[in-house]
């Protein structure tokens, strides 16, 4: 492993503060004392105490991002060695034990920040894993994690995957979809969790192949289907769904825009040998066909509305809680008495508090006959470790009158 040179940092105070409590970007114009301005991408950086001059973290060095440091480790003292990275990846395979002991085998095996690898992303399906890259920081280190993520995890597979920021200019080994090991002779890889499989398209679905973040939903409602009727809207490959049905759900409505994610959502039917008779598929703009669902007097005992990101950057937010109002407006109007809704944002952007009052400004409050029942975040496999990376928040709420 060829490492590029060491470099001595020094932070505002500001700065240094939150590095202290457990923040893990630093950002460019935090930075009082630094290297010139040619280091490499990954160069280990030794945060020095303004007060002491002793080391107090260490991060990697990031030339192309207003983030120029991302934080790896917090100590005096750090050998950036095959045995530092075989620790940290140890933590996180065993924080995920509990998961693995329910015989979840789809799971996120490191969560970025979270788990001392900013800028990474590991899912794992079965024996095979996705590994995403999002910064160049990696680029040093990326053949020993392969290999070292491989045994760690007791992986046969890797697929090399990456943003679409760092395939414009590629300075990896590897290109995207990359597989390392054994050889896949379908990209489909099947995984499970709680009694139910789904494929990952490991090579061409969305961020790693599948949304697992979920998981703890999909679950609540395959506990709570039996005998009702289902709605999911922003469906996807019908994960919600399917869960809905091997609960033993009556119907199930999925609406999504994109017609090959239906195909997919009726390959995962087929895969768990699910009857599609009480399954209705509607490929459509969600907005237009809840309004549509609405018009026929059409009514749900189970309401879902989980959507893509509305706010990837701070100019989105407003129209995004507008548009979760108006989800929210809508999707009230399609429960049946004693009925649940559950809605969903992915948007970090977007604050739990904010998330809620976009709720009631559509009408969901207790004047309006309805009752909050209880919200969940991100499963066990998604740690959070710092304000920004909340990202994932779903409320539940019941129709009482």
């Amino acid at each position: 492993m060829k490492v590029p040179a060491t470099i001595a940092i020094k932070l505002n105070k500001a700065a240094e503060k939150a590095v202290k409590q457990g923040h893990p970007w630093v950002f460019e114009q935090s930075i009082i004392k630094g290297p010139s301005k040619n280091a490499l991408a990954g160069s280990l950086c030794v945060l020095f105490d303004q007060r002491t001059n002793k080391p107090f973290s260490f991060g990697l060095w990031d030339p192309e991002e207003v983030i120029r440091i991302k934080i790896i480790f917090r100590a005096g003292r750090l050998q950036l060695s095959a045995d530092f990275w075989k620790s940290q990846l140890n933590k996180a395979y065993v924080q995920r034990e509990n998961l693995r002991s329910k015989g979840v085998t789809g799971y996120r095996g490191i969560h970025g920040e979270n788990d001392g690898f900013p800028g990474l992303v590991l899912d794992v399906y079965n024996k095979t894993g996705v590994l995403k890259i999002y910064s160049r920081i990696w680029q040093p280190y990326t053949e020993l994690l392969i290999q070292e993520i491989k045994k760690q995890f007791a992986l046969d597979t890797m697929v090399v995957r990456f943003s679409r920021k760092v395939m414009q200019q590629n300075p990896f080994a590897y290109q995207e979809g990359a597989v390392v090991g054994n050889p896949l002779p379908d990209e489909k890889v099947v995984f499970g969790e709680y009694g139910v499989q789904f494929y990952a398209y490991t090579k061409s679905g969305h961020k790693t192949g599948f949304f697992l973040d979920q998981r703890p939903n999909r679950l609540w409602v395959q506990q709570h289907a039996a005998g009702k009727k289902v709605l999911d809207v922003f469906s996807y490959v019908g994960s919600f769904g399917i869960h809905a049905l091997m609960g033993e759900a009556k119907s199930l409505t999925s609406i999504d825009i994109s017609g090959p994610a239906m195909e997919v959502a009726a390959q995962n039917m087929t895969l768990n040998g699910i009857d599609e008779s009480r399954w209705t598929p509607i490929v459509a703009d969600a907005f237009i066909a809840l309004q549509e669902l609405i018009d026929k007097q059409a009514h749900f005992d189970i309401v879902i509305i989980d959507p893509p990101s509305f706010a990837k950057q701070a100019s989105e937010v407003p129209r995004a809680l507008t548009q979760y109002k108006r989800l929210a407006q809508l999707g009230k109007e399609l429960v049946a008495k004693n009925g649940t809704l559950a809605l969903g944002s992915c948007s970090s952007r977007i604050s739990l508090d904010d998330f809620k009052q976009a709720h009631q400004d559509a009408g969901i409050t207790p004047y309006n006959g309805w009752e909050f029942k209880h919200t969940t975040l991100h499963d066990e496999d998604h740690p959070i470790t710092f304000p920004e990376s909340v990202y994932l928040k779903t409320v539940f709420y019941q129709k009482i009158d």
